[in-house]
């Protein structure tokens, strides 16, 4: 099994195992839905619903919904084939655990290719990337059209400290090269960043692989210099001379004398026509935006944001930098001239809620006057009416909430409409002829993954639920209105009777710990309990429930065991 940075990409990708698992049972009879209007769960329903709004993107070789594991990223191409004169292509950067085809393939991340060219935009082809093979987040084109009519680009490999070197043909039917089947290697050249690493290799960390880790990436203007965020690295890496000689340099991010994992993950250069004047570098573990100003030695400072900053975007002027903290539910818009944060942005579902939307990715509108935001634990996309000079009298306003499939990873616009990865997919159905990813029996023996494969328990949960990518046309008020209202139906906010298990409402608990058992379904933890605390007969699969008391949690030479029972008492 791959290394994964340690927070965004592999604990926020099952925090909703259980949701994601409850979703099943609304909507896993339907592999698409064709209706733009929210459809809710009677009252007497008591599982979370969900409500996506739109359609899903198709696969064109399948003519079914695309299989999208984890979307952490959407990368329009530079040519100007696409139905507004920009680009062709919009792709897909899918940074999950991988998806696994067979018992014979390792997990497998992927780049999407969605063609916007097309009657109805559908996936046109797929690059696999079977572990330890990697395609992380990062994706940047260099915009200069090569002799020979193709573009190059570059694809962060994270794992393996590579950043791939691929190209795109905008008039071939394929159109990345080099192409590759589900059970076949990338074989695209690559750059080894291997020396932006710290410390040495250790076979205690990292798999013997030195912690570097490249996720976001950036191109200066002229393509001849890239810039790498090394998320287990702590470190900017530079790139220069990128046609010829390639002469690199490892900046350190981390502030004066702390010792501090800052996890690095996304990176933006600012351009002064084809120089760059300042780099920035979201940092996860500070709370922080590190800028680097490459004409003053690589100084580093550090501008204070949310917690957990994210995915980051400019505006076309560049003037103003909009960063998404994911731990503290907002938006910071930072002013690039004066490197100081002029609006923050709150896009929780009430302005008193709790923390918990986690927002991931976002996205301007062509005419900048709207921000969209995919919150990925609110299965939700914000709608922001964006002010880039705001004022006390008119700042930006969040407008309303648009539903979507579990755990909204990122979010790009394309003229009037919306694409939105559904990082956890609409549910736990079949969604693929190729892959059989339906959920329902993880972790245990089936046709495809027989005893005797991967660790002699069949498919490991989160190779077998896949995401996928919806296509929403940009609502009116009237229909945001309604989406809005979805949105809170789904969260229990509305139309949800208050119950306790307690008699008189209290709590008698002060402080409860929760031990998250990382990528499992409510099956397998609870799927043998017969009701819930008020005494409400439960619904789980006792089959599955590999961490019960039962058959399931049997030790593999057959002996019983109790596997959670402090999970379980009542």
């Amino acid at each position: 099994m791959r290394s994964r940075p340690v927070r965004r990409l592999t604990i926020l990708f099952v925090a909703l195992a259980t949701a994601a698992s409850i979703t099943a049972y609304f909507i896993q009879t339907r592999s698409t839905w064709a209706g733009t209007d929210p459809v809710w769960p009677t009252s007497s329903d008591s599982f979370r619903p969900s409500t996506p709004a739109g359609k899903l993107i198709l696969d064109s070789s399948t003519g079914l919904p695309a299989v999208a594991p984890m979307t952490m990223n959407f990368v329009r191409t530079p040519d100007t084939g696409g139905p507004d004169g920009k680009g062709r292509f919009l792709i897909a950067v899918n940074s999950g655990y991988g998806i696994v085809t067979s018992s014979k393939t390792k997990p497998q991340q992927t780049l999407s290719v969605i063609d916007l060219a097309a009657a109805e935009p559908s996936v046109v082809q797929t690059i696999y990337f079977p572990a330890p093979q990697s395609a992380n987040f990062g994706l940047v084109f260099d915009p200069v059209l090569q002799p020979d009519g193709r573009y190059r680009f570059y694809v962060a490999g994270g794992y393996e400290n590579k950043i791939w070197i691929m190209g795109l043909d905008p008039r071939a039917a394929k159109p990345v090269t080099p192409a590759n089947k589900s059970d076949e290697r990338v074989s695209a050249p690559f750059i080894d960043v291997t020396a932006f690493a710290e410390n040495a290799p250790s076979p205690n960390y990292n798999d013997n692989i030195a912690a570097v880790y490249p996720t976001g990436i950036a191109l200066a203007p002229d393509g001849e210099t890239l810039y790498s965020a090394n998320n287990l690295g702590d470190s900017l890496g530079v790139i220069s001379d990128l046609r010829d000689t390639r002469k690199i340099e490892r900046v350190g991010l981390r502030r004066s004398g702390s010792k501090q994992f800052i996890y690095p993950y996304d990176v933006k250069a600012l351009s002064f026509g084809k120089r760059v004047t300042k780099v920035y570098v979201s940092l996860w573990g500070d709370g922080s935006i590190a800028v680097i100003k490459p004409g003053l030695k690589n100084r580093v400072t550090h501008i204070a944001v949310g917690r957990h900053p994210t995915a980051m975007i400019f505006n076309k002027a560049q003037s103003r930098l909009i960063v998404v903290n994911s731990d503290s539910d907002s938006v910071s818009v930072i002013d690039t001239r004066s490197d100081r944060v002029v609006e923050t942005i709150n896009v929780r579902l009430a302005e008193k809620a709790q923390n918990g939307a986690s927002p991931e990715g976002l996205a301007l509108s062509g005419d900048e006057e709207r921000l969209f935001v995919a919150n990925a634990h609110i299965n939700a996309v914000a709608v922001v009416e964006f002010e880039s000079t705001p004022t006390p009298r008119k700042p930006s306003k969040l407008l309303g909430f648009v539903p979507t499939g579990s755990y909204a990873s990122a979010v790009a616009v394309v003229g009037n409409r919306i694409f939105v990865a559904n990082g956890k997919g609409t549910g736990m159905d079949n969604s693929s002829q190729t892959i059989n990813d339906s959920g329902r029996y993880p972790n245990m023996p089936n046709e495809q993954f027989p005893a005797q494969s991967y660790n002699k328990r069949g498919m490991y949960s989160a190779a077998i639920v896949s995401g996928n990518i919806s296509l929403v046309t940009i609502p009116d008020e009237r229909r945001l209105f309604a989406y809005s209202q979805a949105v809170m139906r789904n969260e229990g906010l509305l139309g949800r009777e208050k119950r306790s298990i307690f008699p008189d409402g209290r709590s008698p608990f002060k402080h409860v710990i929760y031990v998250m058992r990382e990528n499992r379904t409510y099956d397998q933890v609870f799927g043998d309990l017969m009701s819930s605390g008020d005494g409400t007969r439960a619904d789980g699969d006792p089959s599955v429930a590999i961490f019960g008391a039962g058959e399931s949690a049997r030790s593999p030479s057959g002996e019983a065991q109790n596997i959670t029972p402090n999970a379980r008492s009542s």
